[in-house]
């Protein structure tokens, strides 16, 4: 059975990824879908009643626009680290404040607005990926 530090700390990252989730608009459906976990995942890491496994975190921060180890730093006391990519976020901003769209609809439009900052950076991963391999050929 887990300690109280453990438990507390549990509580808090489940608030902390309720509260920013809420921030960036998205339903426990489109937020788990950003991350690449089912919706019962996301669900439990939200409620802090069970330890979420490791291996879903980098998902979790992707979805919610945390560097990676921001979970890491909540579990021992610290905040998250926002990715800092001011021009997405400006672009997610004037979707969650556009009087135009409907909930549904912002919830889609930022669910892809996170699926292609998350292409972009797989691809980005690639090329580099590729770099690497042709340099060391040579």
């Amino acid at each position: 059975m887990p300690n109280m530090d453990e438990q507390d700390g549990r509580r808090r990252l489940a608030e902390i990824i309720k509260t920013r989730r809420l921030e960036r608009g998205l339903s426990t459906s489109r937020a788990a879908q950003a991350a690449g976990i089912d919706r019962a995942t996301w669900s439990t890491a939200e409620s802090g009643t069970r330890r979420t496994s490791e291996h879903n975190w980098a998902g979790i921060e992707r979805a919610l626009g945390w560097t990676t180890g921001s979970i890491a730093a909540i579990l021992g006391g610290g905040d998250p680290t926002p990715v800092n990519d001011e021009a997405v976020d400006e672009e997610i901003e004037l979707v969650r404040t556009d009087p135009k769209l409907t909930d549904d609809v912002r919830e889609r439009i930022i669910a892809l607005i996170l699926k292609r900052r998350e292409t972009q950076r797989a691809a980005g991963l690639e090329e580099t990926r590729n770099m690497i391999d042709l340099f060391r050929r040579n």
